[in-house]
Order: C-alpha cells, then structure tokens, then sequence
C-alpha cells in the first residue's frame, strides 16, 4: 500500500475516532463498572497499538477452548468498486471466507490486486468489468492490501483469522467489541508492524468490559 494510499485510509480511520473515550486499565487486565455511555452495555472495549502505516490493529475474539479452522467456515463476502471506491474500505473475514469483487460502475473497468501485506505475490490481479465477479478465499490469517492498477486512489484492506469475531480498532487505538455474552474467552491482537501477539485469556462479566492491549509501553 503506497503513502498515498494510507494517508487516506488513516483519514478514513480518524473521522470515525470523535467523542469516544476509553477508561484506562492496567496491561492485559479486565475492569468492569464503568458506565460511560459510549461503552457497550454487554461487551468489552480497550486500547490497542495505534495503526501503523495507515493499517489499524484488529483485536480477536474467541470462546476459551474451542477451535475453529478454515475447512469448518464457508461463506461470502463482497467487496463492491463505486464511484471511484472500495466498499468496504476495511473488512474482518474468517479463513475460509470467499471474498467476491464487484464492479458497480456503468462503464468504467478496475483492476483488482490483493496481496499480503508486505508480499509481492499477488493472490489475484485481474480486470474487473462492470458487473464482472472476481472471487478469492483467503486461505493465510493475517492483513492483505487491495489495489486497483487503474486507480491508485483506490485502496482496501482484508484482515482474515480463525477468531469467531475480530474488529479493527480505530486509528488511536480504542476499540470495542458489542452484544459479547458473559464468559471466558481467548483474546488476541494483531498489529500491521508486530504481526499476531501472544493470546490472552479475558473474562466477560455482565455490562462492560475493559481491557489494555496496547503493547507500546
């Protein structure tokens, strides 16, 4: 992804950050109580590493002791081209996830060119006509770089994993995480410098739940 690129992907990231506060705890532990309404009523919330290079953490989130694996999930996802744009900009997807590029424009061909972050091995780079569908499964966790040749404005990014729920954090770093039942879950960050850090074990009680994953300090 060029400097261009993720300059407007932070951009993107930051308009979105306005008016959310994140109580402070200690590293890698749980507080509950807080009853700020920018908190989710039955979730966790937290700070994570800031984004790096444009590319923001994404935090995932997994039931203790169950597994999952890209030959157990199957399912679709679309990434739309418009108006000169990625729709989505920024996508969550487990493994196994088949992720379908889409030209909505009336007479206007792209280009689509996904490959891992910091690789260059294209998954695909192809042509996208309007109403062309270009499929990729993703079948390696970690963030991949979405490209169109003919535009280089136009830039997304796909961050696959095996966790049941994953979210990217803001460009500050906070993020939260909503409608999560009460219980004990694995817990893990991944950050476009440091890769996936260490899994964590975290405890969800009832209403909010906070958790430091910054690992800057």
């Amino acid at each position: 992804m060029n400097d261009r690129a993720r300059v407007l992907v932070i951009a993107l990231l930051a308009a979105s950050t306005a008016g959310c506060t994140v109580s402070e705890s200690s590293p890698g532990s749980a507080t509950e109580g807080d009853d700020s309404s920018s908190l989710p009523a039955q979730g966790i919330y937290g700070r994570a590493p800031v984004a790096a290079g444009g590319v923001p953490s994404v935090i995932m989130l997994t039931p203790a002791n169950v597994g999952s694996s890209a030959s157990e999930f199957d399912s679709t996802v679309t990434i739309d081209q418009f108006g000169l744009t990625f729709s989505p900009t920024l996508i969550t997807i487990r493994l196994g996830t088949a992720v379908v590029f889409t030209n909505s424009e009336s007479a206007l061909a792209h280009n689509v060119r996904v490959r891992a972050l910091g690789s260059a091995v294209d998954l695909i780079d192809a042509d996208a006509n309007p109403g062309e569908r270009l499929p990729v499964t993703v079948s390696t966790a970690g963030g991949y770089d979405v490209l169109c040749d003919m535009h280089p404005g136009m830039t997304a990014f796909v961050f696959a994993s095996n966790a049941e729920r994953s979210v990217f954090a803001e460009a500050d770093g906070t993020f939260q995480l909503d409608d999560v039942p009460p219980g004990t879950y694995t817990i893990q960050l991944w950050t476009a410098q440091g890769g996936f850090h260490q899994e964590r074990i975290i405890d969800i009680g009832s209403g909010s739940t906070g958790i430091d994953l910054d690992t800057s300090g």
